[in-house]
Order: structure tokens, then sequence, then C-alpha cells
């Protein structure tokens, strides 16, 4: 991670957008989010983009797309010790080419990269992307035993490598384009780690996390990499695994991640950062103002001050995001976040430092 990384409150958005036009939804994040524009995700367009087949060809040939169903599966040609197999000689040949965003599963892609690269350097200085976390993917993957490969170890383990190479081949078509680079990992999954809905140790989850983040920054160290999750979880666990930025929902939940100090001083102490969700998604009711979205996060950072953390370093070290994704929105609505999302940022720069 850059050691000159000093976000201030930098706005950006999580991935989804309803829209079904590439150009329109680029337009809407370019022209509300400055500072660091992302890709939009459009699964409005069909179920190539739902996010647990956006990245399938990556994980060819162990994970196959069922587009019928809207799910991924297992390889019903192949195995499971030949798909592992192909995998991995996949992931040690060093051709990134099939692990990058593919116009059929993304077509939000190339319509961003182009407005990007046309665009003077100084318009946008950071970008940002977004792949599939391995724990949600995994999750999602029904292997031939019928049980998610997530609870297959050497399945799940090479499909966190294999993200792990997908967010790395994906952040240097973004750094081509002449930016600065910020991609999430999206992990709904962990919203629910701890319930019975989700047998799977703390270890396990760092370890997977951990070895997706360790391909990934074996081929681009410069890249910085937030893991998102739009509920509650054990925020810890995230930071031991090595994230650089923790993104939640804090409009819902931003006092769980009070309860975990010395995790968020280790973020800290090692230049990391917290992207506040500060605007609501799923909950949002058109009522909802800057100021009144301000105050809230105000409030969770004053509480923290509390606690011994230092203004300076807060606001230094702070993003500014909605909640989760816009997918499930309409357009009016995912523009209107958007708005708020900018709007939050500033007013936070203006009030806090």
């Amino acid at each position: 991670m850059p050691e000159d990384f000093r976000p201030n409150f930098m706005a950006t958005g999580i991935g989804s957008l309803p829209h079904r036009d590439p150009l329109t939804a680029v337009a809407d994040v370019t022209g509300r989010l400055t500072e660091m524009p992302y890709w939009p995700q459009l699964p409005a367009l069909g179920p190539a983009e739902d996010m647990n087949l956006q990245y399938v060809a990556a994980l060819e040939p162990l994970v196959g797309a069922d587009l019928a169903s809207r799910e991924p599966k297992a390889h019903p040609g192949l195995g499971r010790e030949e798909a592992l197999a192909g995998l991995y000689e996949r992931l040690f040949g060093g051709d990134t080419a099939g692990f990058t965003p593919r116009a059929d599963q993304a077509a939000g892609f190339a319509p961003f990269c182009r407005v990007i690269a046309a665009a003077p350097t100084a318009s946008f200085p950071w970008v940002k992307g977004h792949v599939t976390g391995p724990l949600t993917q995994a999750a999602a993957v029904l292997g031939h035993d019928g049980k998610a490969m997530l609870y297959d170890d050497e399945c799940a383990e090479a499909v966190a490598r294999a993200l792990g190479v997908a967010l790395a081949a994906q952040a240097g078509q973004l750094a081509a384009l002449g930016r600065r680079v910020m991609m999430f990992l999206d992990e709904p999954f962990l919203s629910g780690y701890g319930s019975a809905f989700t047998p799977i140790n703390r270890q396990r989850v760092v370890d997977l996390l951990a070895a997706c983040l360790e391909e990934a920054r074996q081929r681009a160290p410069w890249v910085v990499i937030g893991i998102h999750c739009c509920g509650n979880t054990d925020w810890a666990m995230l930071v031991e695994a090595g994230a650089d930025v923790l993104n939640l929902d804090s409009a819902g939940f931003g006092r769980h991640l009070l309860l975990y100090p010395e995790a968020l001083r280790a973020l800290f102490q090692r230049g990391g950062a917290v992207a506040w969700g500060a605007v609501p998604t799923s909950e949002y009711t058109g009522r909802e103002t800057v100021e009144g979205l301000w105050t809230h996060t105000r409030d969770l950072l004053t509480q923290l001050e509390a606690m011994g953390f230092e203004r300076a370093q807060l606001a230094a070290q702070a993003m500014v995001t909605p909640a989760c994704g816009l997918g499930s929105l309409d357009e009016a609505r995912a523009r209107a976040i958007l708005d708020l999302t900018a709007g939050v940022s500033a007013l936070a720069r203006r009030d806090y430092r």
C-alpha cells in the first residue's frame, strides 16, 4: 500500500447500478464522484453481470456459469481433481488475459476505461474496481457433491487465489489509464458470519482472504485493496487478513465497528483507512440530507476520539461511500444516493480536520 495514502474523506461507490445503458451509468458515476469514480456493474442487463457469475471466467475450469439458473456450478464435464489442476495451470501460467473483465460480463468496464483515458489526469486522480470476494464466491458455487465449495478446503483456496489474480489483472488495466487504483473485494457473505447459516471458523475466513490478497499483491503490490461488507461482521478478521480499507454500512451498523478499537488501531498504524458507508441504500427513503448523514458519521468519529483516536488521523484515513451497491434501486434513487455521497464527502472535509 502506498505510504502516502491519505484519502481524507474521498468519495467513491461500491459497484452495482440499476442502469441498462452503460454509457449513462458511466456518466452518472464520473459526473458525481470525480476523485475516485468506479466502473459500474449492471445486473439489470442479465445474469452474466450478477456478482456471483461475473468472475466465473477467472475460475475456469473449476467453475462454470449456469445462466439459466443464475448459478455458478462445478464444471459439469470435469472431475474435481482435473478441474483443480486446470485452474492451477492457468494460475501458474502467468497469462492474466483470461482473468480480466469480459465485455459480455461487464458491459460498464470498457466504456468507463474510455472515458477515464480521454480525460485529463487531474479530473480523476483515482479509479476504483471491484471483484467478488472469495468467501461470497465460494459459498455460491455448488460442487459435484452438492455442497458449497467454501466447505471444500482445496477448492475454496483455489477460488481465493484465482480471484486474487483477477483483482490484480483488473487493477493493471485500470492503472494503464494513468491513475492510482483502489480495488474492493465485495463480501456480503461475511454479514452472516457467526450465524448457524455460515458454519465456517474464524481462522478459515482469515486464511482465505489472506490467500486472495497475497495473490493480488504479488502481481500488483501498488494497489490499495479494500473489503466491503454491507452488514455486521467480525471486523478484526478483515484487518488480520491484510485489508487496506474496511468498508461498512455505517449508516446501519457503524456502532458495531466501534467494538473493535484494537483492530482499528492496527489498521491505522499500517496506513489503512475506513470507508464509511454513510448513505443508506436499501433503507434509503428520499428524505435524507447531507447534513443529517454527516451528523451520524461525525458522531461515530467523535466516539472514536473518546477512545483515544486522534482527529487528524481519523480524518486523513477516512473515505465516504454508499452503504452498499445500488443495483436494486431505480436510476433516480441511485443518482440521488451518489449525490448525497459526494455531499457528505465535501461537508466532512469542511467540518472535520
